[in-house]
């Protein structure tokens, strides 16, 4: 009887033992599981961690994030903008295709246009000056190289015209409503002409530039005043849309920095080839220019 029960509990005892190392080797599988899924997790998140971990902007403190709008404030108001005109773009009813082109130009100087319209004399002789101013600036671009020997203003508004031909070409807009024609107006003779973009602009941006950079801070002054002008008028008369004559000043701007890196790219092939078109270093008031020769 003692035996049987001694054999019993044994039997007992090994079966319990049995099942808690069951218990035990499951446990500790379901651990290698999930540590191996947590390691894999963690390796996966941890390699996209280390990126966000090297990324710029991880690095910054509070007085970082301040100090950009401290020390940057332009670039943080463009960035107020982006957010605010994205939601006028998504917002905005378009124009439809039978009604005209909304000009924010237009609107403001519907009084210059119906005074111009009543006044042909005046608008005539407003044109015959802007002509005049158009010559000018002619005038200053070929004398910089023609005379002076600097050919970057020249070269700057070969750049300018070329792509506003290819452009004014590739999308030809529509003439404006109320637009008042002059037969002295530049083109002369009432041709036809491209709207985009605003060569008059370009080009007076153009010789401003170049005045500046040989500090002629005066003629510059006068340029600039008479662009505005030029623009007011160009308005009134519908002779360019707004965003013709804003391009002009971006493009004037940009040909111009085009053509200094083109300058300055045939001044090193010349230095180092020791032939063809020489650009010479040279003063003038105090300034430095370059001057062309040929060998």
């Amino acid at each position: 009887m003692n035996g049987n029960t001694f054999h019993s509990r044994n039997s007992s005892s090994s079966t319990l033992n049995k099942r808690n190392s069951t218990e035990r080797k499951g446990t500790e599988m379901k651990k290698k599981s999930t540590s191996a899924s947590a390691t894999a997790t963690a390796t996966e998140v941890g390699g996209y961690g280390w990126w966000l971990g090297n990324a710029y902007f991880m690095k910054w403190r509070m007085e970082d994030v301040f100090g950009v709008v401290k020390y940057h404030p332009i670039p943080c108001i463009f960035a107020a903008s982006l957010l605010f005109f994205m939601g006028v773009e998504y917002t905005l009813r378009m124009i439809p295709a039978s009604a005209p082109p909304y000009d924010l130009g237009f609107i403001v100087t519907v009084p210059l246009n119906r005074l111009l319209a009543a006044k042909p004399a005046l608008n005539t002789l407003f044109a015959g000056l802007n002509t005049v101013f158009v010559a000018m600036q002619t005038a200053y671009i070929l004398g910089t190289f023609l005379i002076e020997g600097r050919p970057r203003a020249t070269i700057s508004a070969l750049f300018m015209f070329t792509f506003r031909g290819i452009l004014g070409y590739a999308t030809q807009l529509p003439l404006p409503e109320d637009f008042l024609g002059s037969g002295v107006d530049f083109p002369v003779g009432n041709v036809s002409f491209f709207l985009f973009y605003s060569g008059h602009v370009a080009a007076s941006v153009i010789a401003s530039l170049d005045m500046k950079r040989m500090q002629r801070w005066e003629m510059a002054r006068v340029f600039d005043a008479l662009n505005v002008l030029q623009i007011v008028r160009l308005l009134s008369t519908r002779g360019h849309y707004t965003i013709d004559l804003a391009v002009g000043i971006g493009a004037g701007i940009l040909f111009d920095s085009m053509a200094r890196n083109y300058v300055e790219t045939r001044t090193k092939l010349s230095a180092a080839n020791g032939s063809g078109v020489e650009y010479s270093i040279k003063h003038e008031n105090g300034v430095k220019y370059q001057s062309v020769s040929s060998d």
